[in-house]
């Protein structure tokens, strides 16, 4: 449990005297509020000073009052409470910001109405050859009217107009107009999925299958252009720190080339990244795997870059044999070959040092993934470099002690918010209980971080993601995860904060809020650690600061974004 700060954590934490806290007063103080820290204690303060973007002192408001010089910009919480800066540890962010100023977002939309009104927006303000994509993030539970749309639903709100929607990972619908700019016919083979017929054998405009064949789809759509990406790499990122985030882990994912990190580079370069980024690269085509990250890494040694954009290793996707897919219950059988090719690079990564984050939807590849690991470590330890695994919702408690052992990390999301009702139809309700079984890793002793796999698979939203952490729902309100699997709220917001910064090797520069650390933090719009579970995914932060800065200001903090 928290407890409230009884004794002053200030300056001389750092070696100063009182003299020279006189000579250091802080750039800016936070005072009057609700501080969790998540420090080694526990402890809950009322205030903060901040000086040169890190975090000076943390106390009573009293106490750090009187750390203010006349030049100290003075903020009133008001009784808000402060958390952390959040931190998604399996996200595609950099791919989301690519597109985010073009596309039609159904990601929280309520209903399919609105969802249909924001097409008709977009088909009103938009040249009539203009493609209208939504871009997946959202699923027929969100909305009232608990389906989504149906084909000439689309048409009455675009006619006439190229218009791709996509569910998830799951199904998409295209217009008559964009199959034909896609110059997609019956015959034409979907990797990894369908397309529908009528019953005279005719496009009925939708399709089904696995991530290949959206990947498929949305590269026949004309991208935007370079300014697009970069405007919407910007607007992105600050929605993201609306949420209270401050960085990412981010994975790049499915369809990204080195072209298409030219966008966050270039705002990373103008000094306009208001998220801290680090990112992996993932190789794209088939069988060409070894080559592409030996090419692509030849110039790029583990941790390049810089506090704000790093390069963080390899992943998600190592070789396409070994990604076992999004679906529940799909077929995986890699071949010895395919083992063997994983196990190579691997192997050629952990002897430069690379971290390797791995995707594994079920505990079979899960496991398969830590043979390969096991055997890698005898011949080049792996133990210090913290790979991961990603998802494992059905994670065997010998798999999770065998990543144990090798201080491996675990990155679980909330994908079965949004498919957990499917999951517990095909894995049954004592399999669902367990899923992720997240109490049974902490025991362990594994490092467990939380993350939302956003955007197509899911929304981007921490707070819902949080909110799923405390309650284990499903969108539609059905109980799934039990309570012994479920982490109290301390531990859950620990997911989002401290241990995803170890995901990156950055524990000891952020994650929490103690003196000599960076001043990432977010105040929020309600208390996370008191109020109802069922509203933890309405709060949003009011000011979230990266390093001290401003980066998202609303309500009484508005005139401060770009300060402090």
């Amino acid at each position: 449990m928290m407890k409230a700060v009884t004794t002053f954590v200030a300056l001389l934490v750092l070696g100063f005297g009182t003299a020279a806290a006189q000579a250091q007063a802080p750039d800016a103080v936070l005072v009057n509020g609700k501080v969790v820290t998540l420090d080694d204690t526990s402890t809950v303060a009322q205030a903060i000073a901040i000086r040169g973007g890190r975090i000076q002192a943390v106390g009573s408001s009293d106490e750090i009052r009187k750390l203010a010089g006349t030049a100290t910009t003075v903020v009133d919480l008001g009784g808000r409470t402060v958390i952390p800066g959040l931190m998604d540890s399996h996200i595609h962010a950099i791919r989301a910001g690519l597109t985010y100023s073009v596309e039609v977002s159904w990601i929280g939309v309520p209903s399919l109405a609105k969802g249909l009104e924001r097409i008709r927006d977009a088909a009103r303000s938009s040249k009539p050859d203009q493609w209208i994509k939504v871009g997946g993030g959202w699923t027929d539970m969100q909305f009232t009217e608990k389906r989504g749309p149906t084909m000439d639903e689309i048409k009455a709100a675009a006619p006439g107009r190229k218009v791709y929607v996509q569910r998830l990972y799951n199904r998409a619908w295209l217009t008559p107009e964009g199959i034909a700019a896609m110059g997609i016919t019956k015959d034409t083979p979907i990797p990894t999925g369908k397309a529908e017929l009528d019953a005279s054998g005719n496009l009925t405009g939708e399709f089904t299958g696995s991530n290949p064949a959206y990947n498929f789809l949305v590269a026949k759509i004309p991208g935007p252009t370079f300014q697009d990406q970069v405007e919407g790499t910007k607007a992105y990122f600050r929605e993201l720190n609306r949420l209270g985030m401050t960085a990412v882990n981010d994975v790049t994912g499915g369809g990204l080339f080195p072209v298409h990190f030219q966008p966050v580079q270039k705002v990373w370069r103008d000094g306009e990244l208001t998220v801290r980024v680090a990112w992996h690269f993932q190789p794209q085509i088939r069988g060409k795997e070894f080559e592409l990250i030996q090419q692509h890494t030849a110039m790029l040694p583990m941790g390049f870059g810089d506090d704000m954009f790093r390069f963080q290793g390899l992943g998600e996707s190592i070789t396409a044999a070994m990604f076992d897919g999004s679906t529940v219950g799909a077929v995986f059988n890699p071949t010895d070959a395919d083992l063997a090719e994983f196990e190579k690079i691997l192997t050629w990564a952990a002897g430069r040092g690379y971290k390797a984050h791995v995707h594994a939807s079920t505990n079979k590849a899960a496991a398969g993934i830590m043979t390969v690991y096991e055997s890698i470590h005898k011949k080049t330890p792996i133990d210090k470099l913290r790979w991961q695994i990603t998802h494992i919702e059905d994670a065997t408690d010998d798999t999770l002690k065998r990543m144990k052992a090798l201080n491996i990390g675990w990155s679980v999301q909330d994908r079965l918010l949004y498919a957990g009702t499917n999951y517990q139809k095909l894995m049954g309700e004592a399999q669902t209980k367990r899923a992720p079984p997240i109490k049974t890793g902490l025991k362990l002793g594994l490092v467990v971080a939380a993350g939302t796999d956003s955007d197509q698979v899911a929304p981007y939203n921490p707070l819902t993601s949080l909110k799923w952490l405390l309650d284990g729902k499903g969108i539609d309100g059905t109980p799934l995860r039990g309570p012994e699997e479920t982490p109290n709220r301390e531990e859950a917001l620990r997911m989002y904060t401290i241990n995803a910064a170890w995901f990156t090797f950055d524990e000891d520069k952020r994650g929490n809020l103690v003196p000599g650390k960076y001043a990432d933090l977010a105040v929020l719009s309600a208390d996370y650690m008191t109020v109802p579970v069922d509203q933890v995914g309405d709060i949003t932060s009011h000011l979230t600061l990266v390093g001290g800065k401003a980066v998202y200001a609303d309500g009484p903090y508005k005139a401060l974004e770009g300060k402090l």
